[in-house]
């Protein structure tokens, strides 16, 4: 009988990485138009596939305090400053004690997207974030964003404890923060982690 190799790599694979459903997380949906009608959308999303998980809603600081009751309402909230940096900074100081999947407002969350990052993780200085593709009117993928400093925020998972060894992110633009912040946590030990099919929209 001939082995098939792919099979077996598979297999060691499969030994190496296994989901332990005891993982601790939770949600930190960034609001930075404060857009009550996709924020419902998004907790609602949330709440319909992960019941028992914490969220909160982190918005910028030109938010009203008539938009802050509202928000109230749906989960706890924050303020932070005016650019995305400072969104993440304020909601990973206030998130879950262990994990933390970052989603952007208007945003649907799929089934099992837990298990799509942790059944990869081998300690907490993993870093998760969804590979994107874009494709062409035929079909056909014509870019692949697998790098951290390309990638997109929504799906960014992190481990609190981590991100606050790491340091918060710059307040420089987007690009040069997270280029900045992925140097200091490989600093730490940290890896970062391109998950296909973990896509968040």
């Amino acid at each position: 009988m001939v082995t098939n190799p792919l099979w077996v790599e598979t297999n060691k694979v499969k030994k190496m990485y296994s989901y332990n459903y005891d993982v601790s997380f939770g949600f930190i949906i960034i609001s930075p138009e404060h857009n009550i009608g996709r924020l419902k959308s998004t907790v609602n999303s949330i709440r319909t596939r992960f019941r028992d998980k914490d969220i909160i809603c982190v918005t910028s600081e030109d938010s009203s305090q008539e938009d802050i009751d509202e928000i109230k309402k749906l989960c706890n909230v924050f303020k932070g400053g005016g650019t995305y940096t400072s969104l993440i900074n304020t909601g990973m100081q206030n998130g879950n004690p262990e994990w933390n999947i970052i989603v952007i407002e208007g945003s649907v969350v799929p089934y099992n997207i837990d298990e799509k990052f942790f059944q990869f993780m081998e300690n907490e200085k993993d870093i998760f974030f969804p590979i994107v593709i874009d494709y062409n009117h035929q079909g056909r993928p014509v870019n692949l964003y697998a790098d951290f400093t390309q990638c997109t925020l929504n799906g960014l998972t992190i481990n609190r404890k981590t991100f606050i060894d790491i340091g918060n992110m710059s307040y420089d633009s987007l690009d040069e923060s997270k280029i900045i912040w992925a140097i200091d946590a490989i600093d730490k030990g940290c890896k970062f982690k391109a998950i296909l099919g973990a896509k968040i929209c």
